[in-house]
């Protein structure tokens, strides 16, 4: 079938009519959450009034079908104002981002990785054999997630998102490190009782996550081994268009897909003065997100990635801070013990660096009074 044209938005090629509108959600469909919310109107007037679909009539399940086979606008794509660096030193990182809580992205830094060459499909395959993986709600072999994803065409696919990978494949965790900007690890102090931290991360054209802050106010890096990755940022004081995170930050209310959102949202936030940093991150890239940084991310072409959340000094009051609210027990994730998680690593920190927390509180208090 030819690309077809709808208004202003293009269909995939691969785009098929004998769905009935019908499309599973991916992730969403096994979710227990109702957070996410379908607009049931398309905001450019383009799609307005009833559709007849196999003599069915629904906007709501015609615009799932829509959002599963939409291609991404060139103008969705073109935007690109995120600081790019190469060979840039760990004391210019600290200062010039880190310390100023401002996203980079990073290039030439992952040249020595073993990763970069080796994972493709064949090579994932054969190394990972029968071990399954976490996609989703389900646990899945890398072949049968491939066959998976070759077929799919879901408003939102389900996305290889593991943060076991290397425990069950100990290889995969031996071809790659940590980049330099990255070494302090300060949540390591835990040992095993850390909260998850790093994931393997694989999925197909249009998958990827929805705006959401990583989890217990660290800060993260992501980096493309393969593939090629669409951002879009919004500072902390920034909350995105469509966006409604309940007053306790336990629950984010956003469209059910990406797409759905770059058609309905995107376009608003041309107008306001703090406009988002976007990019397009591609292989070989290494992209830093600064704790409390709303993001959404969507795979533009099938890609593997990694990605760690970490905790350095520069942000190490912000996750005690965060770790001892009073609804921690709802906020914190990736561990078993959400209500001591607080005590147990100020206390390890204390062990581990006498007196660092009290130097980082007398530096901040200076810096409020100056």
């Amino acid at each position: 079938m030819e690309e077809e044209e709808e208004g202003e938005f293009s269909l995939k090629s691969s785009a098929s009519s004998n769905t009935h509108g019908v499309q599973p959600l991916g992730n969403l469909f096994f979710s227990t959450s109702s957070v996410n919310s379908r607009n049931t109107g398309l905001r450019n007037g383009s799609y307005g009034g009833c559709f007849k679909v196999r003599d069915f009539f629904s906007d709501y399940l015609f615009q799932s079908w829509l959002c599963a086979n939409l291609e991404m606008k060139p103008e969705w794509l073109e935007r690109d104002n995120i600081v790019r660096k190469k060979g840039m030193s760990v004391e210019e990182f600290v200062l010039n981002f880190e310390e100023l809580n401002k996203p980079v992205l990073l290039e030439g830094c992952l040249d020595n990785w073993d990763a970069l060459e080796k994972w493709d499909r064949e090579y994932l395959v054969k190394v990972c054999d029968d071990v399954r993986f976490a996609v989703g709600p389900v646990e899945m072999k890398l072949e049968d997630y491939f066959r998976y994803s070759d077929l799919v065409r879901e408003e939102r696919p389900l996305y290889l998102f593991d943060p076991k990978f290397a425990e069950k494949v100990p290889k995969l965790g031996m071809e790659y490190e940590v980049p330099m900007y990255f070494q302090e690890d300060l949540f390591s102090v835990l040992g095993n009782e850390r909260p998850d931290y790093r994931w393997v991360i694989i999925g197909p054209a249009g998958s990827g996550s929805s705006f959401h802050i990583d989890p217990n106010s660290t800060s993260a890096w992501n980096a493309i081994i393969k593939g090629s990755k669409k951002w879009v940022l919004f500072p902390p004081d920034v909350v995105p268009p469509g966006v409604h995170p309940s007053p306790d930050g336990s629950e984010v209310a956003c469209p059910v897909s990406i797409i759905e959102w770059f058609m309905n949202f995107y376009g608003a936030t041309k107008n306001w003065k703090k406009r988002p940093i976007e990019c397009i991150c591609k292989a070989g890239e290494v992209i830093f997100v600064p704790n409390g940084w709303w993001h959404l991310v969507i795979n533009l072409e099938e890609s593997i990635a990694i990605t760690q959340n970490y905790v350095s000094r520069r942000n190490l009051l912000n996750v005690l801070d965060f770790l001892k609210r009073p609804n921690a027990s709802t906020l914190v994730s990736g561990t078993r013990d959400r209500v001591n998680l607080h005590d147990k690593f100020r206390s390890a920190i204390e062990s581990s660096f006498p007196g660092d927390i009290d130097r980082l509180e007398k530096s901040s208090r200076g810096k409020k009074r100056l």
